[in-house]
């Protein structure tokens, strides 16, 4: 049976050829795999490219065993958090963090077109949230230093492709994956493990759900799912979707946001300090200055409708919103 090659796969070949890194062949090497049509005819092909994949691969990580695939596998957070997409090739990773953060994802019809994690910040109200589009995770290729990404994230946001059939078998199929890498998703988790398996906060995001195709799969979805995660449908040119994206992925993400004022003074409502969900007078205190846990005497709050400016102790947990002025001795 003849391969039938697009002429896509003969312009990467090609610029295989001309190329002497290591690291843009395996990205050309995955891209030719990719855009060549699955069947009998490319079978040995399909083997062929693997294999010169795996080889170097291997040759590279003999290189950098001292520096963990190059620092791949490591971004510090910035923002309010660090928000990680996850999902199955062509999934929409990309579309979204290119739409919503303004970062230059690569967008393509053709599956692996993510190649390395990139990274954006998306604006919400008057904070930014870090997010990180990453190479697919499939059955066929895993990039291997992308898991560590996912399992030091303060959240992972798993793309369920509405324009593709079976998508709680998708689901399925980016547990077991995950699995095997020792991370488990769930409705809340850890931000940083604390033993050998990962748990990680989660939120299930059906994405193209205005295609054409995606008909009742977002019911079958959320049905599927609901009693697990929270679970959200995403259609980038809805601006009500949108902003429901953001408000879950904030709270996802589990901070608070406290604003200040000086006795007598404006509120600051430029720069919140963002604390940990369940962070109290004290915690906001050391946030603000160090020397303030020694001297605090008591605050005042003003934010929630039982408060207005009364007075709270140390241990006194604030929430989302909450202006605080702090007294010290």
């Amino acid at each position: 049976m003849p391969a039938n090659l697009p002429p896509t796969y003969y312009a990467a070949e090609e610029r295989l050829r001309q190329t002497s890194d290591p690291g843009r062949k395996v990205e050309i090497l995955r891209e030719m795999l990719a855009i060549m049509p699955k069947h009998k005819g490319t079978e040995h092909l399909q083997g062929d490219l693997k294999r010169r994949i795996a080889k170097l691969q291997s040759q590279s990580k003999k290189k950098s065993a001292t520096s963990r695939s190059s620092g791949l596998d490591h971004i510090p957070p910035e923002g309010a958090g660090q928000a990680v997409l996850v999902g199955r090739p062509n999934a929409g990773k990309s579309s979204i963090l290119s739409q919503l953060t303004h970062a230059e994802s690569s967008v393509a019809e053709y599956p692996f077109s993510t190649f390395k994690p990139v990274v954006g910040m998306m604006p919400f109200q008057d904070i930014q949230i870090q997010l990180v589009d990453l190479p697919p995770v499939s059955a066929e290729y895993q990039e291997p230093w992308l898991f560590n990404i996912i399992r030091l994230a303060d959240l992972v946001l798993c793309l369920i492709d509405l324009s593709k059939d079976a998508p709680l078998d998708q689901k399925t199929e980016l547990d077991m994956i995950l699995e095997e890498h020792k991370i488990v998703l769930r409705k809340e988790g850890e931000k940083r493990p604390l033993g050998p398996v990962a748990f990680k906060s989660t939120i299930v995001i059906g994405s193209k759900c205005d295609t054409m195709r995606a008909g009742g799969r977002f019911e079958m979805l959320q049905t599927g799912l609901e009693e697990e995660f929270p679970v959200l449908p995403l259609a980038l040119d809805d601006t009500e979707q949108v902003e429901r994206f953001k408000e879950m992925v904030f709270s996802g993400l589990q901070v608070i946001r406290i604003y200040t004022k000086t006795t007598g003074g404006r509120v600051d409502l430029e720069k919140p300090y963002l604390l940990p969900r369940g962070a109290t007078v004290l915690d906001a205190a050391a946030a603000i200055h160090h020397d303030l846990v020694e001297k605090l005497n008591y605050a005042r709050i003003w934010g929630h409708c039982q408060f207005d400016g009364q007075r709270v102790e140390q241990e006194h947990e604030l929430q989302d919103g909450d202006i605080i002025e702090i007294h010290a001795r």
